[in-house]
């Protein structure tokens, strides 16, 4: 059976939930002095002095922007206390955020797994497999040492797909949202699938929005 493309309900989550990790990013130059979630100084200095529409431009990325480090993959209950912030209100707000991935992550990983792998990324999607819904809140307050920024280990990704944003360049801008694709197929198939799940391949161009 063809798979259908993802619908626009669906980019609309991914953007809401970018959006809330965009502002926690911006918000942590102050509140971690500078570097936040895997991303150094310069990458979150220029995402805090971007502007509303241009965080906008980022957020419609096609691949949910956060996600988990590899060793939050293991069971949930044994991964340890975030260390304590300066900034409780700042923190309040990405164990909140957390949360929310991990709420997502368990709901779209129970009616596509692999959409959900290329979506979220595959440790979010172990992870969440691997609770139950009532307790994802008490959880997220033990995996959010693990929340970084996905594809940080490309060195160009974030600096591009920032400057794009930056710069207004539409078919730059594209290209750059382009990259999330293809890195989140080599992420997933560089670990194990989901049960029964293909191995994936790059979006066609006419299924990622403009």
């Amino acid at each position: 059976m063809r798979r259908e493309p993802p619908d626009t309900r669906f980019y609309s989550e991914i953007k809401d939930l970018n959006i809330e990790f965009l502002g926690l990013v911006a918000a942590a130059r102050e509140a971690c002095h500078g570097a936040a979630f895997g991303l150094d100084s310069a990458v979150v200095g220029h995402i805090a002095r971007l502007g509303p529409s241009q965080l906008e431009a980022i957020a419609e990325t096609p691949c949910i922007l956060a996600g988990f480090a590899e060793t939050a993959a293991r069971p949930i209950s044994r991964v340890a206390e975030p260390a304590p912030s300066s900034d409780p209100e700042w923190t309040a707000r990405a164990r909140l955020f957390t949360a929310g991935l991990l709420t997502y992550a368990w709901q779209v990983s129970r009616s596509d797994a692999l959409r959900a792998a290329l979506c979220v990324g595959p440790a979010a999607t172990t992870l969440a497999g691997d609770t139950r819904f009532r307790d994802i809140r008490g959880y997220a307050d033990r995996a959010l040492i693990h929340l970084q920024a996905r594809f940080r280990r490309s060195g160009r990704f974030w600096p591009d797909l920032v400057r794009a944003a930056r710069d207004g360049d539409p078919e730059r801008l594209h290209l750059a949202r382009l990259t999330a694709i293809q890195l989140a197929t080599a992420e997933v198939n560089a670990g194990p699938l989901p049960r029964g799940a293909p191995r994936p391949r790059p979006a066609p161009l006419a299924a990622v929005p403009r």
